[in-house]
C-alpha cells in the first residue's frame, strides 16, 4: 500500500494575471487530500472518491476527469500498465483548491508505485498538463503550491520559489458561496478583448504588486502588505470579479482594524483574506457579523509520502 498527501491552496496575490505570465503568491494550507493506492494482481485500474461520488469506478471516469488524465500521463511515462485501486480522501477546506490537490497527491502515489523518480518540477508539469488539458485554462500555480508547500512565488513554466514556511497573520473569511472558476475567467477574458489596453495595464500592475508583496512577507512588513492587498483588490474589483458578498466581508474586516483585505482566488464567491497582526479577534468577529465564516487556515507542507510498503 502507498499513501501520499497534498495540501490545498490559498491565493494571496496575483489572481487573473498569472495566466499572462505574471507572478503570483500562493499559500499551501494545512488541510490535505490523501491518495491511497493498493496494487492489484491484474492490469485493471479502479478509482474511488466519496467527495466526487465515485465508488470503485473503472478508469477513466468523467467524474474524475483531471485525475483520469493525470493517470494516463503517468501510465504512459512508466511504460507499463500495472493495475491498482486508488482511493481519494479529502479534508481540504472549501474554496482552497481540492481538485488540484487530488491530482498532486495521486501523481505522488503513482510516482512511487511505478518508481518513476520524478522531482517536484516534473510533478508540477505533469499535474498542470492534466489540469489545463481538461479545463482549458490555468497557470499551474495551484498544483505548484500543493507540490512545494509553504508560500510560493510562481511564474507559469519559469519560476517556483518558496518565500516562507512560516504562518503570516491572515484571517480567511468564506462567503458561503461556491463560485466556479471557468465562467469567471471567461468573463475576464472577454473584458480583456474589449479593453485590451486598459486590462494590460491592470495585469502589469498586479504583477508589480506581487513582487512588492513578496518583499513585505520576507521582511514581515504587515502594514505594507495590507496596503498592497487593498490596491490589488481594487484592481480585481475593476476587472469585475468581486461581488457584494465579498465586499461585505472585506469592508467589515477593514472597519474592524485589518491593515488590508482582498478577495482570494477567482472571485465572485468563496474566500477573502485580511491581514490583522494585532486585531485578529476583532476582524474575525466583524467578518462573522457580516455573514461570513472564518476558516482556520495555517500554512501547509507540500506533497508528502505517508506510507509505502
Amino acid at each position: 500500500m502507498i499513501i501520499t498527501s497534498a495540501p490545498g491552496k490559498l491565493v494571496l496575490f496575483g489572481e487573473h494575471a498569472s495566466r499572462h505570465g505574471k507572478p503570483i503568491l500562493v499559500q499551501a494550507v494545512d488541510s490535505r487530500v490523501y491518495a491511497i493506492l493498493k496494487p492489484r494482481k491484474d492490469s485493471q485500474i479502479f478509482l474511488t472518491s466519496n467527495k466526487y461520488d465515485v465508488v470503485k469506478e473503472k478508469w477513466p471516469t468523467k467524474k474524475l476527469d483531471i485525475l483520469s488524465a493525470a493517470i494516463e500521463k503517468l501510465v504512459e511515462k512508466a511504460g507499463e500498465k500495472k493495475g491498482f485501486d486508488l482511493e481519494i480522501k479529502s479534508d481540504v477546506t472549501s474554496g482552497t483548491g481540492s481538485s488540484n490537490a487530488v491530482t498532486v497527491a495521486a501523481i505522488g502515489a503513482l510516482n512511487e508505485y511505478f518508481n518513476i523518480k520524478m522531482d517536484k518540477k516534473q510533478i508540477v508539469d505533469i499535474a498542470f498538463q492534466a489540469s489545463s488539458g481538461v479545463t482549458g485554462y490555468g497557470s499551474g500555480m495551484d498544483v505548484a503550491a500543493s507540490t512545494y508547500g509553504g508560500i510560493i512565488y510562481y511564474i507559469k513554466g519559469k519560476v517556483t520559489r518558496v518565500v516562507t514556511n512560516e504562518d503570516i497573520p491572515i484571517i480567511v473569511g468564506n462567503t458561503g458561496i461556491k463560485a466556479k472558476s471557468g465562467p469567471i475567467i471567461k468573463a475576464v477574458q472577454q473584458l480583456e478583448q474589449k479593453y485590451p489596453t486598459l486590462l494590460t495595464v491592470f495585469i502589469d500592475k498586479i504583477g508589480e504588486i506581487v513582487d512588492e508583496a513578496e518583499k513585505a512577507i520576507r521582511t514581515k512588513d504587515w502594514r505594507t502588505l495590507g496596503e498592497l492587498m487593498n490596491i490589488n483588490h481594487g484592481l480585481l474589483s475593476a476587472m469585475g470579479v468581486s461581488s457584494i458578498n465579498l465586499e461585505k466581508l472585506i469592508f467589515a474586516s477593514r472597519g474592524a482594524g485589518a491593515l488590508g483585505a482582498k478577495l482570494s482566488g477567482a472571485g465572485i464567491g468563496d474566500n477573502m483574506i485580511a491581514i490583522a497582526p494585532e486585531k485578529g479577534r476583532q476582524v474575525s468577529n466583524a467578518i462573522k457579523r457580516a455573514g461570513g465564516k472564518i476558516l482556520p487556515v495555517k500554512i501547509g507542507e507540500g506533497l508528502r509520502l505517508e506510507k509505502s510498503d
